[in-house]
């Protein structure tokens, strides 16, 4: 025969809830299973008793808030006062948003226009449920309550959503410090119980974020050579518009390092008083001095990141003013410089871990040859001009088939340059004479081209040498070319227009976040290895698994207005998968009408991916509008070996990649791995 003792003092009121007036309730039973069955039972009640007063001091919390706020005691907050409010609650609210919400809670002025624009505390409550409401998030309590109560969390409960929904294996040590940390309401927290609220904000840190935060530092093995990484870099760094007549700053030097930038163009021509200057040749763009974008570039270098910055030299100078320019590194940068000696010993290039600090010359070099007793100043180098492109493209190319132009370079500056630039011919003849420090620059054009007759020759060509890839020379508007191709080739240095906001420079700093963010991610094996021959085509070569990809956009946060104003938006959401040919995908949910605080869409796509490490997944954000172009309302871009399965936010940024504060999506990942 068992007996048992339901003490009463876990709940607040026993009595109620068994209908009896004693303080402890005998129960025998020579049943076992009446037993569990009468424990789970009593137990159910006495929890759901004490979830039912946590409802109540909740709701005491959110008045008490309201009396506070109440300085004048008429029993009403006008839209001024409710906003000290919401930061006393500790909620960030857009004010736009909020005031909409402000006035559908306001029933007295929507029953009588004449009334004063303030909320008393019903309504006050009212507007506040409204703000807070997430009927997402009351699902996920309702499906991993264990008592199907959809208000609260235990710590079993919690850390059973944890590891089944998060992945992830937590104590219950642990999950008391998330409910300790992201439980609003103190009695909660003394009862150890999460609410929707608190698990609201708990989906809403940073841990929770779709990006995992492992990848948030630098993880990857920095000791390989350089060559084998992808490089963070600019082209035209100095042009803050166009490629014609824009102007030229050493600020934007300091905006793209500061972005993380690591490789950095600087065009150097001569200037008054033997003093060389950055342009962009054979046009009208402005000029700055060539020692002060280093000064610039000296100061900002390393403020994003430790790892080395390439300074590209594009150099048109005289003889005269390059001695000038080698003259301004050696005193301004000074120990920052790297420099080795170019020779046949040379056989591997440093690692970035072994440069860290350090600036790095990439330009024209001398041949040894060209350093023999008779010509010990200077020697000649090809000069491959691109800015001419721009005055004609088709042109310039059939000049520079038929004359090779030449270069007088001052060994001053050839002895600073680590990374030699030298013209390519083809793969076989790059394998058969370059060396590990020579590298060639390739127009977007001509990278197209490659890429179409011999992806696998290209990779194969990257596995030894550094290439920059750079866009076409008719680009005049500073517009970008896709990246995503030539990173599947291993390309390591794909410089875009920085300044140019847009869907190509989204993917590029999205690839990037991984890392750290640090400019440097280690490329794949299958891009580094050359037993494996890859061929971006061709998956019978990626010598990976494929992996399953499902992802679930659920619903939105607080999406603002295009330009923030007009009518109350109609959003939809575009996925897509960028990386090699096979993977390319795109999705689109349905769009929700006239709603940007709280979009419900519950839609599911699933794709195969079969090159993870070089996938990048972006989410897009836009209102449809059936007169016009649909507006842009926000986007967020990553790898897919960076994102984190479970339910997530992805925090939305404009544009040129700024946060929109509290703009979100709410979505479910999971990624499994094909056996």
């Amino acid at each position: 025969m068992s007996t048992f003792v339901l003490d009463p003092v876990h709940s607040r009121d026993s009595s109620e809830v068994l209908s009896l007036q004693h303080k402890t309730l005998d129960l025998v039973t020579s049943s076992e299973e009446q037993r569990d069955t009468w424990v789970k039972v009593l137990s159910t009640l006495v929890k759901r008793q004490k979830y039912s007063a946590l409802r109540k001091q909740h709701l005491k919390w959110v008045i008490d808030n309201f009396k506070q706020a109440d300085i004048n005691h008429d029993g009403a907050l006008n839209f001024e006062e409710v906003m000290k409010v919401l930061h006393q609650m500790n909620i960030t609210m857009d004010s736009r948003l909020a005031r909409k919400i402000f006035e559908e809670a306001d029933v007295k002025k929507r029953k009588n226009k004449q009334a004063e624009d303030s909320l008393d505390p019903e309504e006050f409550y009212h507007f506040y449920q409204l703000l807070r409401q997430r009927p997402e998030v009351k699902e996920i309590l309702k499906k991993y309550s264990a008592d199907d109560d959809d208000d609260f969390l235990d710590l079993e409960d919690l850390q059973n959503f944890l590891k089944d929904a998060q992945k992830v294996n937590a104590s219950l040590d642990e999950c008391k410090q998330v409910i300790e940390k992201f439980e609003p309401l103190a009695e909660n927290r003394e009862n150890e119980v999460l609410s929707a609220d608190g698990l609201t904000l708990f989906l809403l840190s940073p841990a929770q974020n779709i990006f995992n935060p492992e990848c948030s530092v630098v993880y990857h093995d920095m000791t390989r050579p350089i060559t084998e990484y992808f490089i963070d870099s600019s082209h035209n760094t100095y042009l803050m518009l166009d490629q014609l007549r824009g102007p030229s700053s050493t600020e934007a030097y300091i905006r793209a390092l500061l972005k993380g930038c690591r490789c950095v163009e600087l065009d150097i021509w001569d200037g008054a008083n033997n003093e060389p200057v950055i342009f962009h040749g054979h046009t009208l763009t402005s000029k700055i001095l060539f020692k002060d974008a280093i000064i610039a570039c000296k100061s900002y270098a390393f403020k994003s990141s430790q790892f080395p910055v390439i300074l590209s030299l594009e150099n048109h100078c005289s003889v005269e003013q390059q001695r000038v320019v080698s003259k301004h590194l050696r005193e301004i940068l000074g120990d920052m410089l790297a420099t080795i000696e170019l020779n046949d010993s040379v056989t591997e290039m440093p690692s970035p871990r072994k440069l860290r600090g350090r600036i790095i010359v990439k330009g024209k070099c001398l041949a040894v040859t060209d350093c023999n007793a008779d010509n010990l100043d200077n020697g000649e180098v090809s000069d491959e001009d691109e800015a001419a492109e721009i005055v004609d493209e088709i042109v310039q190319q059939e000049v520079t088939t038929k004359v090779a132009k030449k270069l007088k370079l001052a060994k001053e500056l050839s002895d600073l340059v680590m990374l030699k630039s030298v013209h390519f011919s083809d793969f076989a003849t790059s394998k058969m004479k370059h060396k590990c420090y020579e590298m060639s620059s390739f127009v977007e054009k001509k990278t197209s081209k490659l890429i179409g007759q011999d992806p696998a020759g290209f990779v194969s060509h990257n596995q030894k040498h550094l290439s920059r890839i750079y866009p076409n020379g008719m680009r005049t508007d500073s517009s970008n070319y896709d990246p995503i191709d030539p990173l599947n080739c291993g390309c390591q240095i794909v410089a875009l227009n920085y300044q140019t906001s847009g869907k190509p420079m989204q993917l590029y700093k999205g690839k990037f976040l991984d890392n750290g963010g640090c400019g440097y991610i280690l490329k794949p094996k299958a891009l580094r290895d050359p037993t494996l021959n890859f061929n971006p085509n061709d998956p019978t070569t990626f010598g990976c698994k494929p992996k399953s990809l499902n992802i679930k956009v659920i619903s939105g946060q607080r999406l603002p207005k295009p330009g923030g104003a007009g009518e109350v938006i109609d959003p939809y959401v575009c996925v897509s998968v960028h990386g090699v040919p096979s993977d390319t995908m795109k999705w689109k949910t349905r769009i929700i009408d006239n709603n940007g605080f709280n979009p419900l869409w519950n839609e599911t796509f699933t794709t195969r991916i079969h090159m993870p490490e070089l996938a990048v997944i972006q989410f897009v954000v836009k209102d449809y509008d059936q007169r016009s172009k649909n507006d842009f309302i926000g986007q967020y871009t990553l790898p897919l070996t960076c994102m984190t399965e479970g339910f997530r936010h992805l925090f939305l940024t404009d544009n040129d990649g700024e946060s929109l504060s509290v703009a979100a999506l709410f979505v479910h990942v999971s990624i499994a791995t094909e056996s």
